[in-house]
């Protein structure tokens, strides 16, 4: 398993995304005001400041020219700041964090918006639904998991069919379950549970090139387990070490946040998760809880 930062990655990405926000608006506004020139000019910038912070590039206000954009000069000058009085691993993962924001705000919420911009009508209204989607997405990870409540009884099978029905609803990628007839019965809080198995079957349905995602449930030794199996290419030797880490990701535009939330969740409920390649082929995902009354 790989070894991550006490640092909660919900805390970071709180730090950076509004500044992140900041950039994607002044684009917006740089396009609405001055014309594509200027929003172009803004989304270069905004281009290069990710790829240099993600190369270990820190942010130095010496460095900037008399044509960058202020919002961009705004944020070099406060991380700049901020970094002056944070640890070495703090300023890692603010590095990380702000380069992958930056990188997804473009791909996931500007270039919809300036699509829809200049297509007009309904063009526009689509470009604005998926660029609010992707602003769910960021609301989602910048949520703190609910406090600790009394757990329930809950027969993981049901809530595994649940999630499956969901994630069905939401993708074409097809899910084949294999659950026992008996109940399999745990003792968790179901949403934060559920909320990792959506995200989990998502990474499959991602990496796992639009093949059938395979999920088996089982109970043996005193534990609940739960295998998620996709047929991509499996994990490389780096993403074993690192897909747990906040900001890691091979997708170019992926926040990086889904297994960390996922495992987040899985083990405040007091369960673990296992990452490794299939037998043949694969990646696949391991969920564990203790059987209630084992």
């Amino acid at each position: 398993m790989a070894v991550v930062s006490n640092l909660n990655p919900s805390h970071v990405m709180t730090e950076v995304v509004f500044l992140g926000l900041g950039v994607l608006i002044g684009a917006f506004l740089g396009w609405w005001v001055g014309g594509k020139n200027g929003g172009r000019r803004i989304q270069e910038q905004l281009a290069a400041f990710a790829q240099g912070l993600q190369g270990g590039n820190l942010p130095d206000p010496s460095r900037t020219s008399p044509d960058e954009a202020p919002e961009i000069r705004e944020i070099r000058g406060l991380l700049s700041r901020e970094w002056s009085h944070r640890g070495p691993d703090h300023e890692d993962m603010t590095r990380r964090a702000l380069g992958r924001i930056a990188l997804f705000l473009r791909h996931r919420v500007e270039s919809p918006l300036l699509a829809g911009l200049e297509g007009g009508g309904k063009e526009l209204r689509d470009g604005a639904d998926e660029a609010l989607a992707g602003v769910e997405d960021l609301e989602f990870f910048l949520e703190e998991l609910p406090g600790p409540s009394e757990p329930e009884m809950r027969n993981l099978a049901e809530l595994v069919q649940e999630v499956t029905r969901e994630f069905s609803r939401q993708s074409t990628v097809l899910v084949k379950v294999q659950s026992p007839e008996r109940p399999v019965g745990v003792r968790i809080e179901p949403e934060p549970v559920k909320d990792a198995i959506f995200l989990v079957l998502h990474n499959a349905g991602e990496f796992g090139s639009g093949q059938p995602v395979e999920v088996t449930l089982g109970a043996e030794a005193g534990k609940a387990r739960l295998w998620v199996r996709d047929r991509g290419p499996g994990f490389t030797e780096e993403a074993l070490l690192r897909a747990m880490d906040p900001f890691y990701s091979t997708s170019p535009d992926g926040l990086g946040l889904g297994l960390p939330h996922a495992r987040q969740a899985i083990n405040s409920q007091g369960g673990e998760v296992f990452l490794r390649n299939g037998k043949g082929g694969g990646a696949e995902v391991e969920i564990q809880f203790p059987l209630a009354g084992s």
